[in-house]
């Protein structure tokens, strides 16, 4: 696997790292044009990226008759985990020496497959999509029917944004699953907004307060927003943000 020693000069786009029970491999890597810096944007700003990328695979797979992948808190807390990675080293190892997608077996996930593409340099959801559907290796793991579930990172360092994805096959049926659209929106009346927001504080005081849970395991993956796997008023913020700039346009 190469190691790269230009990361701030160069737009980079990772081989694709697929492991099933038989194999694992990598694919060649690809290094393209320079990043425009550009500052770091809210929290909220990197979930809007990491759904958008989510959105735009599912257009691909759509189009070429697949099944959409759908998102879990979990997958997307492996993510987010190995996109920070990445930005302290550029690999498809972990900075200790492990497999990347060692992760997913760290977070308690069930898998028959997985697969993991990375990117740095791109400056949007859709640019990073069209430089893996322009490379083999990581267009293969975006378009094989064998995955069902998918985690997305998005992250800032340097002047760069910084792209995770995660791609999971499982014998496990997580019926909680959900596609992009439905994150933060938990009453499902079609909008992530103010209301979905005090559902999750609602939520946050009582599994605070020891009460226990008000909402669905559903609701409950839908609310989890910044991948660290705990409903909360980080949660809540998050989604009135969204919904605020949402409003705006």
């Amino acid at each position: 696997m190469r190691k790269f020693g230009a990361l701030l000069s160069s737009l980079v786009l990772a081989a694709a790292f697929i492991a099933a029970p038989a194999a694992m491999a990598a694919t060649v890597d690809n290094t393209v044009e320079l990043a425009t810096k550009k500052q770091a944007a809210p929290a909220s700003q990197y979930i809007t990226y990491a759904d958008s990328v989510i959105k735009l695979v599912n257009k691909e797979r759509r189009n070429r008759g697949l099944q959409e992948l759908k998102m879990i808190p979990k997958l997307t807390k492996c993510a987010v985990i190995r996109v920070n990675e990445t930005t302290r080293y550029w690999s498809h190892q972990r900075p200790n020496g492990s497999s990347g997608m060692d992760v997913i077996d760290e977070v308690g996930l069930s898998w028959t497959g997985k697969a993991e593409n990375i990117a740095c340099g791109q400056n949007s959801p859709e640019s990073v999509v069209s430089s893996w559907m322009n490379s083999s290796g990581h267009r293969a793991n975006i378009l094989s029917s064998d995955y069902k579930y998918i985690g997305v990172g998005c992250a800032y360092y340097n002047g760069s944004y910084y792209w995770t994805q995660e791609f999971l096959a499982s014998n496990v049926n997580y019926d909680y699953a959900f596609l992009p659209e439905k994150h933060g929106e938990i009453n499902d009346d079609g909008y992530v907004d103010a209301i979905d927001a005090s559902m999750v504080l609602s939520e946050y005081a009582a599994v605070s307060a020891g009460k226990g849970s008000t909402l669905s395991r559903t609701q409950r993956a839908r609310a989890e927003m910044n991948g660290d796997d705990i409903v909360d008023a980080a949660d809540a913020s998050m989604i009135l943000n969204i919904y605020s700039v949402n409003s705006s346009r």
